[in-house]
């Protein structure tokens, strides 16, 4: 009988029930270890780190094997900047694992290890370092959450690049719990994530974002931005944008990308624009004298010369030089409102960009530029002087960049490549280029841009040692109401230097300044940055 039962059984364990009795052989003698993958990350132009993974202790809790769940908060807030009822009500939990609090700083995490709690431990987990702070590149860098899940910026943008693969390993283990000599069953790597290089130059960065903080703040702005562009490959050394809390009043960056995003009517700062439009056409020379009028009447509507000008006749370079109204509504004249609004696209007023008129960052803004056929009563003169269309400051920088080199555009680049496990560069895409001016024309406006800063209206951007070319722009800002308001006004500043050899290009641009003459508040804010620049480009002086 003994015999029979113990037969059965063995029939039952070994092919009745075989498939169950080996799942469960297999869960007590096998373990299974998730491989956690890196987050790539995010360097500057240098290689320096902007954005890293890094390691930080977490403090954990298992309740059931708290003695004293009130004591020990106590003990642990004393430690923590965790408030101790909050810890208690996590340790009264009937959880087998809770968070007392994710990645704290390293001597915290040492602090609570030497308190030997029951119940407590301490152990590393995954988190993001922003070594230059959590404020320094804000909008362009974005962040992530406490579990690496992107929000926003480079982080979300460049996140298939940044995000590794996790690896698993499943191993036969000992009764103990101790793996068995070649006792691995499955193996599969972790892959980590590869790094992305920006263009971004740190030092510049942090220049551009001290200088346009500290303009917003003496001038009792709402924000700015600086761009700062390489000259010849377009590289984006410097985006820098901050604003005012409308409740604290604190000026700090913001954490989107208003250089891509947020459109403004530029001002004067587009005549550059019509000039060249005209001089490209043949419809004038830098040299031909123009009737310049104090008023000017143009489709019914009777235009008043808003700035002081030395006569009134001028030639086309003063007309640019003194930031004359008239005389570029009467050049605007000659040109017409398709070929003008066909030579503003070319420059990229209008259009995204990126590649293929694809976005450069998420949510970036074409702006406004009408076709011309839609143009009605007074819009070609005042779009020529830079009202009735909207543009952002990184196509302002890219228009003015096409002067700088020579008429050729070229496609404002945020990213030199990426990084992989080889620690070899993989160069991003080439950027397009087109020519929108000739050669000729473009080293005009470079010598016309040059006298405006040498003698017109942007004295207050000159830098020692270095010609400068660039142009101020005071727009008015439209009002809810309709029409424009008389207080509030863009101030913005938009050159190349060294002139006669462009190697940069800057704007900067302040949002609704107390003093709002782009001459006095946003062309020194360009010297600031752009002498910095220079020394750390090492651009030497002009003979």
């Amino acid at each position: 009988m003994a015999l029979a039962v113990l037969g059965a059984r063995l029939v039952q364990v070994q092919v009745l029930d075989r498939e169950t009795y080996a799942a469960l052989g297999e869960r007590q003698g096998t373990a299974q270890w998730e491989l956690e993958s890196v987050r790539g990350a995010i360097l500057d132009r240098n290689l320096n780190l902007l954005a890293v993974s890094d390691n930080l202790p977490t403090i954990w809790a298992d309740p059931r094997l708290v003695t004293d769940p009130y004591q020990t908060a106590a003990i642990l807030a004393s430690v923590l900047d965790v408030d101790a009822d909050v810890i208690a009500e996590r340790l009264a939990s009937d959880r087998h694992f809770v968070y007392v609090a994710r990645q704290v700083s390293p001597e915290d995490g040492l602090a609570v290890q030497e308190l030997q709690l029951a119940g407590v431990g301490v152990r590393g987990e995954s988190s993001r370092l922003r070594p230059n702070g959590e404020d320094f590149a804000r909008g362009l860098l974005g962040a992530t959450d406490i579990d690496q899940n992107p929000l926003g910026g480079a982080e979300k943008q460049f996140t298939e690049v940044l995000d590794g693969t996790d690896g698993r390993e499943v191993a036969r283990i000992a009764q103990s719990g101790m793996p068995l000599p070649r006792g691995t069953e499955l193996f599969e790597p972790v892959s980590h994530g590869d790094d992305v290089v920006l263009t971004l130059h740190t030092q510049m960065q942090w220049v551009a974002e001290r200088s346009v903080s500290e303009a917003v703040r003496a001038t009792s702005a709402e924000g700015g931005m600086v761009v700062v562009m390489q000259t010849d490959t377009g590289d984006v050394l410097a985006l820098a944008a901050v604003a005012r809390d409308p409740e604290t009043g604190e000026v700090r960056p913001v954490a989107y990308n208003p250089a891509y995003t947020d459109a403004f009517e530029p001002g004067s700062v587009a005549k550059s624009f019509t000039i060249a439009t005209a001089l490209e056409a043949g419809l004038t020379t830098p040299v031909e004298l123009h009737s310049t009028p104090a008023r000017y009447t143009f489709a019914d509507k009777e235009f008043i010369e808003p700035y002081s000008k030395p006569s009134d006749q001028m030639t086309t370079s003063e007309i640019l030089v003194h930031s004359s109204n008239i005389g570029t509504i009467r050049l605007a004249e000659r040109i017409g409102a398709s070929e003008m609004q066909r030579s503003l696209r070319s420059f990229g007023f209008g259009r995204l960009t990126g590649a293929d008129e694809a976005p450069a960052l998420p949510g970036e803004s074409r702006g406004i530029l009408r076709a011309a056929n839609q143009w009605r009563g007074t819009d070609l003169a005042t779009i020529a002087f830079g009202q009735g269309i909207a543009i952002t400051a990184i196509q302002l920088a890219a228009a003015y960049n096409a002067i700088a080199n020579d008429g050729v555009y070229v496609t404002p680049r945020l990213v030199l490549g990426s990084v992989g496990s080889n620690g070899a560069l993989r160069p991003a895409d080439r950027v397009p280029t087109r020519r929108v001016l000739s050669e000729q024309t473009a080293q005009q406006m470079q010598a016309i841009l040059a006298e405006v800063v040498r003698s017109g209206t942007g004295k207050r951007a000159a830098i020692d040692g270095y010609q400068v070319a660039g142009k101020t722009g005071t727009a008015q800002k439209p009002s809810p109401d309709g029409g424009y308001s008389a207080e509030a006004y863009t101030s913005s500043f938009a050159g190349f230097l060294p002139a006669d050899r462009p190697e940069l290009t800057v704007v900067v641009v302040l949002d609704e300044p107390d003093e709002y003459r782009a001459a006095i508040v946003a062309a020194p804010v360009f010297a600031e940055v752009a002498e910095y620049a220079l020394r750390m480009l090492q651009v030497s002086p002009d003979a």
